[in-house]
């Protein structure tokens, strides 16, 4: 963990005087080393740094989406076996709270004013199923760690990939380029949050200001990235890379290389789109600030001072749903949710497949009925047998497998057993406790007997 532990380093000091209770002006300067507290062995560090490196990898290969905790489980015991569920939650619940930072910035007449943020969780955590993912925050705490630099210096790293194919090191081109697509990520998003919010005008100016750098930049990371793929595909590498290959523990293949290279080209595709439209728009007066609405706040405003009537008419059309019935949810969109928890929540999900409905014979009464039918059948033609009889005997064992629901349900349907027998039900209780403490009784006792030999006055089923 070098890159986390720069990272650390550099900042854990600062911590120290955000949370220094030291009083303005006191006379006593000296400072004594803190004695931390925790279990002071890095555990549960290096599982938050672990976790957060995983997600950023997930980021990539699922486009910033959700991921289940059984996924980080089982990421993160590639390192620590032995890792229970409850470890992992305690780290995602600590990333995903929030800590407020106190800061001072500067003001308009150039005096440093008090500041606060909140935007201090990591990862982001859905309430429903648990899932996570990083948090903007969490995505420029890793890409800090990771040491990347500004697009603009990124140029110098799609050169590095070139150099690795020279040298032979293959296995440093994917990560080489996921270095690039961070700074790429990075800029993406920068871009997006300015049109969302033109209201920042210092990130704005400085993206005017260095719009011919970043296509200059971009241009120059793609001719680089174009000919390292071109040379992928020369008769001289290609033997190179063979002999490399049956060297290494994992199987690689030039596809590997290639479709990261590619991943790049794709995303200077996009990033230079978006800064094209983004300029055009700045120039034809298209961007407009677009705030965020606390529909919750609102909400209580319009109960404590509601709206005029001019405005209450028009809001009730556009918000009150024309009939009743869209007001209540349909179960059909929970199933995902409660299936998803129930596999958050246990370690044994349920899956229904109608494919496996067409195999009866992996069922278990499939089972039952081809170990212990034929002997059942000899058992009743001999004489009629009752429910109670059947379970003394232990007919409801077949082996270590308890098929107490099997063997009731050939008193239920006879045609599983034979069509040449009935169920004949004896107005008499019965009540009997197997060995494992189960206790089966009932008001009548059905019987299983031939059709041809059932002369008694019984109630058939």
């Amino acid at each position: 963990m070098t890159a986390w532990s720069k990272l650390l380093v550099a900042t854990t000091r600062l911590i120290d005087l955000h949370d220094s209770g030291h009083e303005p002006g006191s006379p006593f300067v000296q400072v004594s080393q803190e004695s931390r507290r925790g279990l002071r062995d890095g555990y549960w560090l290096d599982l938050g740094c672990l976790l957060l490196d995983y997600l950023l990898d997930v980021d990539f290969a699922t486009n910033s989406a959700f991921v289940s905790q059984t996924r980080c489980l089982e990421a993160l015991r590639e390192q620590y076996p032995e890792l229970c569920h409850d470890d992992l939650s305690f780290v995602i619940n600590l990333l995903a709270t929030p800590s407020e930072l106190h800061l001072r910035d500067e003001g308009e007449q150039g005096e440093r004013l008090r500041r606060s943020t909140k935007r201090t969780a990591l990862v982001e955590k859905q309430g429903q199923t648990g899932q996570v993912r990083l948090t903007p925050s969490g995505r420029q705490a890793v890409t800090l760690a990771s040491s990347v630099e500004d697009l603009l210096y990124s140029e110098y790293d799609a050169a590095k990939v070139l150099a690795a194919l020279a040298r032979g090191d293959f296995a440093r081109v994917p990560d080489i380029t996921n270095q690039i697509l961070l700074a790429i990520r990075g800029l993406t998003q920068e871009l997006r949050r300015v049109r969302e919010n033109p209201t920042r005008e210092g990130k704005l100016s400085i993206l005017l200001d260095n719009e011919r750098h970043y296509h200059n930049a971009l241009s120059s990371i793609q001719r680089t990235l174009l000919d390292a793929r071109s040379q992928l595909t020369t008769p001289v590498l290609m033997e190179r890379f063979d002999d490399w290959q049956q060297h290494q523990d994992d199987d690689w293949d030039l596809r590997i290389l290639s479709s990261a290279i590619g991943r790049v080209l794709t995303a200077i595709e996009n990033l230079s789109r978006r800064l094209s439209e983004l300029i055009a728009d700045i120039a034809e007066g298209r961007v407009q600030s677009m705030g965020v609405v606390d529909f919750s706040e609102l909400a209580a405003r319009l109960i404590a001072a509601p709206p005029r009537p001019r405005l209450a008419e028009p809001l009730v059309k556009r918000m009150t749903p024309f009939f009743q019935a869209l007001a209540f949810p349909q179960p059909t969109p929970l199933v995902p949710l409660l299936e998803t928890r129930r596999a958050e929540s246990s370690s044994v999900a349920l899956v229904y497949d109608e494919s496996l409905d067409a195999s009866p014979e992996e069922t278990r009464l499939a089972r039952f009925l081809a170990a212990r039918g034929p002997a059942l059948r000899e058992r009743v033609a001999e004489a009629p047998l009752s429910l109670a009889e059947a379970l003394a005997e232990g007919w409801h064992l077949d082996g270590s497998e308890d098929c107490l629901p099997q063997l009731i349900n050939t008193f239920v349907d006879t045609g599983l057993l034979s069509e040449s027998l009935v169920v004949g039900v004896e107005y008499r209780p019965f009540r009997l406790t197997l060995d494992d403490g189960r206790v089966i009784d009932g008001p009548v006792t059905p019987t299983l007997r031939q059709a041809e030999l059932d002369h008694e006055p019984l109630t058939h089923g």
